[in-house]
């Protein structure tokens, strides 16, 4: 949808395959609530999304419709090059059983765009503890509405580059370090 996040990493990959967004694609602003029915009816060729594992939507639209998922991998090093906030992706590797009914056979390589809570500089190191302590112990209920809710990792979760991490946040994650 236009203004969305998911537009704006779509925008970000065509461009560093070398793709026009505006002029090589024609985009339809829709939501990840109706592109997988949008798919299936042939109204769309593809889609983009950006979301946990597995995506719900995606997930049962493998289960009734025959998809492929699309390697998006080796446009990585162009986006960590493009001195845009797209520096910032990183590879990832979406294992082939998070979708096993997508017709592909093996891993898909892909890129992993963070996620971050954000607060004030002033905030209160005591109250952004226990933010953060409140936001990790509640992963699996939050997730039930926001999937990437689930997917904290307390080993990935102090990197929060550009951003610096919150003193009350990092105390947390050092309360709770393995």
């Amino acid at each position: 949808q236009d203004g969305s996040g998911v537009r704006l990493i779509a925008d970000r990959l065509l461009s560093a395959a070398k793709l026009n967004p505006t002029r090589d694609i024609t985009p339809v602003p829709i939501g990840i609530d109706t592109m997988p029915a949008e798919l299936e009816a042939g109204r769309i060729d593809a889609f983009f999304w950006s979301g946990g594992l597995p995506t719900s939507a995606v997930r049962e639209l493998s289960e009734r419709f025959e998809i492929r998922l699309v390697q998006l991998g080796d446009l990585v090093e162009a986006l960590q090059g493009s001195g845009s906030p797209a520096r910032y992706y990183r590879a990832a590797v979406m294992p082939q059983d998070a979708y096993a009914r997508a017709r592909n056979t093996s891993s898909v390589s892909t890129l992993a765009v963070p996620n971050l809570l954000v607060t004030r500089e002033d905030t209160s190191e005591r109250l952004t503890e226990q933010f953060t302590r409140t936001v990790i112990l509640s992963r699996d209920r939050i997730g039930h509405e926001v999937h990437a809710a689930q997917l904290v990792d307390l080993r990935t979760a102090i990197y929060t580059d550009p951003l610096d991490l919150h003193e009350g946040a990092r105390r947390y994650y050092r309360s709770v370090k393995p």
